[in-house]
């Protein structure tokens, strides 16, 4: 009986202190500002933000968890820019695949199956004539750390987005966990773009990750995207005949308590 006693005095303290890290950790919005849950979109003309925390959706005790653990904070008057992610997750690695928890991100067009207000016509990778981005971003990683990630799909159709043929993503940020499972991965190639900077692409499976050669965090600047895929089909890597429908920036959780601002987001895809 005194076991039981104990026992319930733990869990009764266990919750408290749940409940106290909930309310302490829970992003507030300023004016002219709303709080978004996940696996709730958001979209204002060609832009569309979702917080995708399908990580942790694969583990059975975290499940419960996973819709609350990430929150976004949309400004209406400037989004995509100074969008806020928050995210709350053991202070440990997923154990699987590249070790993220989710994805939280702002889109442009219809990225991966998200309708933005203002639709966005697929373009076949033959056909770009442009495909760039500006981008500026801050994140807080004190009790936490996350992979800043923007990426697209190539699909084998205009209409069917789970027709997908590549995944191709750029890593502006990387902790050291997510450093060490691209290493691993298999190299295609160093690309080096306009700016003179240097970039190591590399497969893993159907992902074509791309990382500075140099680890570096690339905070703000412009990235050239059609180049690289220029390049791709000169080394085989696609045929240009794949469908570009839109594209994304944001946060891979990796571990703990993070946030990731979203400053500044202009795309230009015609």
């Amino acid at each position: 009986m005194k076991f039981l006693r104990i026992l319930l005095g733990v869990l009764v303290v266990a919750l408290l202190a749940f409940g106290i890290f909930v309310v302490a950790t829970r992003p507030s919005a300023g004016p002219g500002q709303v709080v978004v849950s996940a696996k709730t979109p958001f979209t204002k003309d060609r832009f569309f933000a979702f917080a995708q925390p399908w990580g942790g959706e694969e583990v059975t005790v975290l499940k419960p968890w996973a819709r609350h653990a990430d929150k976004m904070v949309v400004d209406l008057a400037r989004f995509p820019a100074n969008t806020s992610f928050r995210w709350r997750w053991p202070p440990v690695n997923a154990g699987f695949g590249p070790g993220v928890w989710g994805y939280d991100a702002v889109m442009y067009g219809n990225y991966d199956g998200g309708e933005p207000e203002t639709a966005v016509a697929p373009i076949r990778v033959r056909d770009l004539r442009a495909l760039r981005q500006r981008f500026a971003w801050t994140i807080d990683t004190g009790w936490g750390d996350g992979n800043v990630l923007t990426e697209f799909y190539l699909r084998s159709s205009p209409t069917d987005v789970n027709a997908k043929v590549i995944e191709i993503g750029w890593f502006f940020h990387l902790p050291p966990s997510t450093r060490a499972y691209f290493d691993r991965a298999t190299p295609i190639g160093t690309f080096v773009d306009a700016q003179g900077r240097r970039w190591s692409a590399r497969m893993a499976e159907k992902f074509l990750m791309i990382a500075p050669e140099q680890p570096q965090d690339l905070r703000t600047g412009t990235l050239d995207m059609l180049p690289f895929l220029e390049w791709l089909q000169q080394n085989g890597k696609i045929t240009g005949n794949e469908w570009m429908s839109g594209l994304a920036i944001g946060v891979e959780p990796v571990r703990g308590l993070g946030k990731l601002t979203v400053t500044r987001w202009d795309v230009e895809m015609r």
